[in-house]
């Protein structure tokens, strides 16, 4: 009889759990280690295969024809030494973790390495954090790091939490431009146009020498038209106001929209469009089934 033979085929439980094990006991112990990563002061030996395995950012220095990809020390500009030591560890372990005061330093060095993972999570960490104290920072946060679900997710948390969030000191401490882009917006959960004006001049008068400048071109975002008359002939008198022309040609301009009401058709603009919490909302209803049944 001829012997029988047969093909085996044989896979290894936890093949790369353990391979990766041995890999960072090497790190640990500084073996066979072929490059070292320099962040201020701190010296970072890892290896080049690892690191490129799991980083975009070095697989594409180490597999290019760059200067880096031979260099035995690779510096780290404006990289903070204690997140690139946890994202290095994190890339032989898979293992990172997150607590407040290291954050956003492991947010913004995961973007420069392109470590996906670690940037979801970290977006979704700091979503867990919103708080109308915070929310602010984290919104201009996601947005300097291109993070668009979370200056999603906090632009949206702003908006509706927002009469909390002008009581909080992160208000007042915004430049004018992040001012502009809260003003501009017809999401802000607010109860009527004179909130949104009382928070524009606590801002101004937080630093009234440096911001009185900046007074007219944020008023413009402000839905005068919609302001009481009243209110617009206090703001009239106001010394803020009084002596600043573009601050008076709006006032004037929401004047006319409550003096000749039958010219409204004509004074139209982005200034007599209620916010959207303003408006109200309609409910329909009644309507028809699929039998086109009337209910």
């Amino acid at each position: 009889m001829e012997p029988c033979s047969s093909d085996e085929f044989f896979q290894a439980l936890n093949h790369a759990e353990q391979t990766f094990k041995k890999m960072e006991n090497y790190l640990r112990h500084k073996q066979l280690c072929d490059v070292i990563l320099v962040a201020g002061d701190r010296r970072i030996p890892a290896h080049r295969l690892v690191l490129s395995s799991v980083s975009d950012y070095f697989a594409a220095m180490f597999t290019s024809d760059v200067r880096e990809a031979r260099q035995e020390e690779i510096k780290m500009e404006g990289v903070e030494p204690n997140s690139l030591w946890s994202l290095i560890q994190y890339a032989y372990t898979g293992r990172l973790e997150l607590k407040e005061d290291n954050i956003e330093c492991l947010l913004s060095t995961a973007c420069l390495l392109q470590l996906s993972q670690v940037v979801e999570a970290c977006c979704k960490f700091l979503m867990k954090q919103l708080h109308p104290s915070n929310c602010l920072g984290i919104r201009s946060f996601a947005d300097a790091q291109g993070c668009t679900d979370l200056h999603k997710v906090a632009h949206n948390y702003t908006m509706e939490n927002f009469m909390e969030v002008i009581r909080n000191q992160e208000f007042v401490l915004l430049p004018a431009s992040e001012i502009a882009k809260l003003l501009a917006s017809d999401d802000m959960n607010i109860p009527n146009e004179e909130t949104i004006l009382n928070a524009l001049l606590t801002w101004v008068r937080h630093d009234l020498e440096q911001r009185r400048k900046d007074l007219s071109k944020l008023l413009a975002y402000i839905r005068l038209p919609l302001l009481a008359p009243q209110f617009l002939a206090d703001m009239e008198n106001n010394a803020l106001f009084r002596d600043d022309i573009e601050c008076q040609k709006l006032i004037m301009e929401a004047m006319k929209y409550h003096l000749l009401p039958e010219r409204r058709p004509m004074l139209q603009s982005p200034r007599t469009k209620p916010r959207k919490s303003t408006v109200g909302t309609l409910f329909a209803v009644g309507g028809m089934d699929s039998t086109k049944g009337i209910k």
